[in-house]
């Protein structure tokens, strides 16, 4: 039978024999692996400042497209007699998925409002397609119901890359004094009368890009001294605020009603600072769009 004794490793004891007894050391020795630091996670100076300058000239970038955007759109403020137009655009992103036109021919005027699925830079690049479908389709003079038309034509050819477009197009007739309108899917602007009473223009069609073969129609209307053409994206009824809450269609054309001015282009911005002031800082969800249609009142003639 064996004998074994437990020393400590350290013990002059310690060794495979003492005194015919096989001695086993407690412990055995620890070899401990060398560390090795790790390596430094900070890039160097070099790589910091290639990554900023590459954010410098992104940003750069998407300035000039957004200066680009608003030049394909046109004129933000239009006269022609005793019409008035004013649109503007905010961004939620850099570039608009929304946009607004104007283009003059003679005494008619075509304004167009639309709003692009999806936003950002994805939305903006396809504005730069729309705005040629619109110099190609848009003529001043072209029925709204047969641009909508030619427009829905294009995109669903380009389906399923092109996106959905929701638009409202109006031709506005300065001579005769009259609107033939065709609304794509849009939510229906709202034309305030200068009484104060109100009426939403929803004859149209389909939004475009949705239904190949889809029909659209235009309906008609006066525009008598003192009435104004409120047309708008989804941001705005949207625009939410500390609580939540909606913006909406009631409060848009309750405060349409209340903050209404003789200048077109002065109560577009009451009505966008009216917006940006139940947002209370919240920042923008969506793109917000406005575009305003106005004839003067008859005491504005003298």
């Amino acid at each position: 039978m064996n004998t074994y004794r437990v020393v400590p490793f350290d013990s002059k004891y310690a060794g495979p024999h003492h005194n015919g007894t096989t001695v086993r050391p407690l412990f055995q020795p620890l070899i401990m692996p060398s560390i090795v630091a790790p390596p430094s996670t900070v890039p160097p100076q070099e790589d910091v400042y290639s990554l900023l300058r590459e954010r410098m000239d992104l940003h750069t970038q998407l300035s000039d497209a957004v200066q680009i955007q608003r030049k394909l759109s046109g004129p933000r403020v239009l006269r022609c007699g005793d019409w008035q137009f004013a649109s503007e655009v905010f961004a939620a992103r850099f570039l608009s998925g929304d946009f607004t036109t104007f283009s003059q021919h003679g005494s008619k005027v075509l304004a167009v409002l639309g709003d692009i699925a999806g936003k950002g830079v994805a939305a903006g690049m396809w504005f730069t397609h729309l705005a040629g479908l619109l110099q190609s389709y848009g003529r001043p003079d072209f029925d709204p119901a047969r641009i909508a038309w030619e427009m829905n034509r294009h995109l669903c050819y380009l389906q399923p890359v092109a996106p959905f477009v929701t638009a409202f197009f109006a031709q506005i007739d300065c001579e005769l004094e009259t609107i033939t309108y065709c609304n794509a899917g849009h939510f229906p602007p709202i034309l305030l009368r200068s009484d104060g009473r109100t009426e939403l223009l929803e004859k149209g069609g389909p939004l475009l890009g949705a239904l190949e073969g889809g029909e659209f129609v235009s309906g008609e209307l006066m525009l008598e001294p003192g009435d104004t053409l409120v047309a708008y994206s989804d941001g705005v009824l949207e625009c939410l605020n500390r609580a939540g809450e909606e913006f909406g269609l009631e409060r848009l054309t309750a405060t349409l009603q209340e903050v209404k001015q003789p200048s077109a282009h002065a109560t577009l911005m009451m009505l966008l600072a009216a917006v940006q002031d139940y947002a209370n800082g919240s920042p923008l969800s969506d793109d917000v769009s406005l575009t305003l249609i106005q004839r003067d009142a008859e005491a504005d003639w003298y």
